[in-house]
């Protein structure tokens, strides 16, 4: 099997799902009752995240609580927490002291801070988040990792600090206040993914219907051109709110949050993070079958040499 007819095995049908968003909706009168109680985190919720964030980082590193800070941060510590949608989001953010790290985990002295955090999130994202995609049966809570340490540059909108069990950045209501042309700029995305999710859904129908070899090629080739496009927008989109909460950012006042957050409302996320994830899967399953492992990404194995050369 070709990488084009395994796309096709893994395809299926891709709409706009409109979604709301913790971002446009009306602030709460308190904190989310599920995890707050005057005011503080509720301490089975607190050890319990903490649990699941320190036995994993021991199942790959030494010493962990020498060198980590973890925060509660985003729409599910603020007043926005009441969007309906479920499950909620709930992000917890962890800080490295990065020469405490290589002090105590010295085969990785080599490594850049952005290597590290790479390397944390690349094992946050494979093994953590699919013990805590539901965690209490109410939350996504996903772990990243800053390159920063200190969570305030990142200028969160809300940030609880689950090693000190106080807030870091207290929540308060923010208020939107977009510039004239962001409404045009979102409106761009939707309408290119509206035009690519068309050509998708076209391909997808074509070959089920194709009764010659060059038809199902030419629909093979349609389908994925649609899907690369589909991950790339995806991508830009994802990328530009990782740097809208960074030292460069303007946090949640920046363009780039506002149009991740004009995304999933109208379902432009979803529907372009749909067709990544129909690539992704479709790379690893055809790598290992082709090559008998799924082949690592550059960052990996410069990573690897780096650890190699000690």
């Amino acid at each position: 099997m070709d990488f084009n007819e395994a796309l096709v095995k893994n395809a299926a049908p891709v709409t706009l799902e409109p979604s709301e968003t913790s971002y446009f909706s009306a602030p709460a009168a308190g904190l989310d009752p599920r995890l707050f109680r005057d005011n503080r985190l509720i301490g089975s919720v607190r050890n319990g995240i903490l649990s699941a964030l320190f036995d994993h980082l021991r199942r790959h590193y030494y010493n962990p609580e020498a060198y980590v800070h973890a925060w509660l941060a985003g729409s599910g510590v603020s007043y926005q927490w009441a969007a309906n949608r479920t499950p909620g989001d709930l992000d917890c953010l962890v800080g490295i002291d990065y020469i405490a790290f290589r002090r105590s985990n010295t085969k990785f002295a080599g490594l850049s801070d952005q290597e590290i955090a790479s390397m944390f999130n690349e094992d946050f994202r494979t093994e953590l988040y699919p013990l805590t995609e539901n965690y209490l049966d109410s939350f996504e809570l996903t772990f990243y990792v800053n390159v920063t340490s200190d969570i305030r540059t990142i200028k969160p909108y809300a940030a609880y600090s689950l090693t000190d069990d106080d807030w870091t950045v207290e929540p308060s209501e923010p208020s939107i206040n977009p510039k004239r042309d962001w409404e045009r700029k979102v409106a761009r995305d939707e309408s290119m993914a509206v035009e690519i999710l068309e050509r998708y859904s076209q391909a997808l129908a074509n070959i089920g219907t194709a009764t010659t070899d060059t038809a199902r090629i030419n629909s093979q080739a349609a389908l994925k051109l649609a899907i690369e496009q589909g991950a790339a927008l995806f991508e830009d989109i994802h990328h530009g709110r990782g740097s809208a909460f960074s030292p460069s950012g303007q946090g949640y006042a920046d363009y780039a949050n506002f149009r991740w957050q004009a995304g999933k409302k109208t379902g432009v996320v979803q529907a372009l993070k749909q067709l990544k994830e129909i690539s992704t899967k479709t790379r690893q399953e055809f790598e290992s079958q082709t090559y008998g492992m799924e082949l690592p990404t550059a960052n990996v194995l410069v990573r690897r040499a780096a650890l190699y050369k000690r």
